[in-house]
């Protein structure tokens, strides 16, 4: 007891056993939680995989179509060189015949034409 003034006051200690109740649900409420949690962790875990095999293949059709395109554009270009090279030879060939032709003498004279001086 204390005193103050010549009022008492009484001051009572606090209860030290006090228990809260539960509501009796608690436990399903938990449950129901635990269920949403475990839930929304496999959608998680779900979509993880998801992305990354997704990623996985489309890094690997990246990888396997570049070097499909390098071997045909090889290829490609194997099976052109002969072709080119045929080409070129024949044209090599026309200007040699062309130029040596030019260069002949000609057997009839051609008045417009200037003579070459010996």
């Amino acid at each position: 007891m204390r005193s103050k003034g010549g009022k008492t006051i009484r001051l009572n200690p606090v209860d030290e056993d006090h228990q809260v109740t539960d509501h009796p649900a608690r436990a399903n409420l938990e449950a129901l939680m635990d269920q949403k949690l475990f839930a929304q962790r496999i959608r998680s875990e779900r979509s993880a995989a998801y992305w990354f095999a997704a990623s996985l293949w489309g890094v690997s059709g990246l990888v396997l179509g570049a070097i499909l395109g390098a071997y045909m554009m090889f290829m490609a270009m194997d099976s052109a060189l002969p072709l080119a090279s045929e080409a070129v030879t024949r044209g090599i060939a026309v200007e040699n015949a062309r130029n040596s032709v030019d260069n002949r003498d000609p057997i009839l004279s051609d008045p417009a034409r200037p003579q070459p001086q010996p």
